[in-house]
C-alpha cells in the first residue's frame, strides 16, 4: 500500500511533468548524447521534468525567440531535429553535413546555421521550409565547430586549424580569418557586439578580440582545457569551463585575471546562466549531471542527474519570466 510520503512524491513529480510543455515554465534543455534525447530540467524544482527523443548523439540546442521551437544538432545521425516545445516532440529531422555540432539561429528566427565538424561547410537551413537552403564553404582544410552571431556577422571556430572565420551573413561570404591560440572551442560575442570571446583549450586561455578589427585585446591565462564561456550582461565577469581540467573558472574581465575556480566537476563542458545571472548551470559530461553553481559564493549548490553524457545546455524562458528562481 502506498504511504502518504510516497503519494506526496508521486503527485509532486506529476505536477513537474505536467509543466514540462508549459510555455511559461522556465527550463533548461540538455541534449544527452548516449540516450538520444533532450532532458528538460525544471529550474524551480531542480528536477528533470521530461524528455524529448531526437536523433543520434545530440550535442547542442537553440531556441526561437518565442520559445515555441527548438533546434538540436544530432552528431551521429548528421541531422538537425526541429522540436515543438509545447507538444514536447520532434516534428522534423533535417539532413545536414557530417557530424553537426554547433548551431545558431538568427534573431528573426528565419535562418539556422549549423557547423559540421567533419567537413568545411556551414549548412544554412530555412526554418520555414525546414530544408537546407544553401551551404557556406570555408575551404578544403577548414573544420567548423562552434558558432556565434551578431550584427549580421557569423563567427565560426576551427578547432583543428586554430582559427575563427568571420562571415557576412548578407552575402554568406567570408570576410576575415582570426588566428587564435591552439584548439579554440566555443565562441561568444558580447552583448554590444564589440568583443569576441574564444576559449582556447591547448593554450589554456580565454582570448578576447575586437570584432571590428579582428585584433586580440587580451588573453587571460590559467584556464586548462578552456571549453565554453558565458559573460554577465554588464560585461564584468566571464565564467569558463575547462573540460579536461574538470573545473570552472571565474574571470574578472576588467582586471583580466582568474579570481576563483571550482574543481571536481567531471568533464565540465557547456554552461548557461539563469535569468538573474546569480546561478550558472554546467553540463558534466563525465558524471551524467548538471551542476548548479552559486555566482556570489563561487560554490556548487546542486548536482542533478540528467542522463548519460550530457553535452550542451540552453535556457528556455520568455522575456520577463523567471522570477527569483529564473
Amino acid at each position: 500500500m502506498e504511504t502518504k510520503e510516497q503519494a506526496a512524491l508521486r503527485l509532486k513529480n506529476k505536477d513537474i511533468s505536467a509543466s514540462a510543455g508549459r510555455l511559461t515554465s522556465v527550463q533548461f534543455y540538455v541534449p544527452v548524447e548516449k540516450e538520444n534525447k533532450v532532458a528538460i530540467l525544471d529550474v524551480v524544482s531542480g528536477k528533470v521534468a521530461g524528455q524529448i527523443k531526437v536523433g543520434e548523439a545530440p550535442t547542442n540546442v537553440v531556441f526561437s525567440s518565442t520559445m515555441r521551437d527548438a533546434y538540436v544538432a544530432n552528431q551521429q545521425s548528421s541531422t538537425v531535429s526541429f522540436i515543438d516545445t509545447v507538444a514536447l516532440k520532434e516534428t522534423k529531422e533535417v539532413e545536414v553535413g557530417a557530424l553537426p555540432h554547433g548551431l545558431i539561429l538568427t534573431p528573426d528566427n528565419k535562418t539556422l546555421y549549423v557547423a559540421t565538424v567533419a567537413d568545411s561547410f556551414i549548412s544554412v537551413i530555412d526554418t520555414k521550409t525546414g530544408a537546407v537552403a544553401s551551404t557556406i564553404d570555408l575551404g578544403e582544410r577548414a573544420r567548423t565547430n562552434y558558432l556565434a552571431y551578431s550584427n549580421r556577422k557569423l563567427y565560426v571556430s576551427d578547432h583543428e586549424n586554430s582559427k575563427v572565420y568571420v562571415i557576412n551573413t548578407e552575402t554568406n561570404k567570408q570576410e576575415r580569418t582570426i588566428e587564435t591560440g591552439q584548439l579554440p572551442r566555443a565562441v561568444h560575442v558580447s552583448k554590444d557586439g564589440k568583443k569576441l570571446f574564444v576559449p582556447t583549450a591547448k593554450a589554456g586561455r580565454l582570448e578576447i578580440y575586437d570584432t571590428e578589427t579582428g585584433s586580440r585585446i587580451a588573453a587571460v591565462p590559467g584556464i586548462a582545457g578552456a571549453t565554453d564561456v558565458v559573460v554577465t550582461e554588464d560585461g564584468s565577469t566571464a565564467v569558463v569551463t575547462g573540460m579536461e581540467a574538470n573545473a570552472v573558472s571565474f574571470v574578472d574581465l576588467r582586471g583580466q585575471k582568474v579570481t576563483a575556480a571550482i574543481g571536481g566537476l567531471p568533464g565540465a563542458k557547456h554552461l548557461a546562466f539563469n535569468r538573474l545571472e546569480n546561478r550558472v548551470y554546467v553540463t558534466l559530461s563525465d558524471s551524467d549531471e548538471v551542476a548548479v553553481l552559486d555566482m556570489k559564493n563561487r560554490t556548487v549548490e546542486n548536482r542533478i542527474k540528467v542522463g548519460a553524457k550530457p553535452h550542451g545546455i540552453s535556457i528556455k524562458a520568455l522575456p520577463g519570466i523567471g522570477g527569483s528562481c529564473g
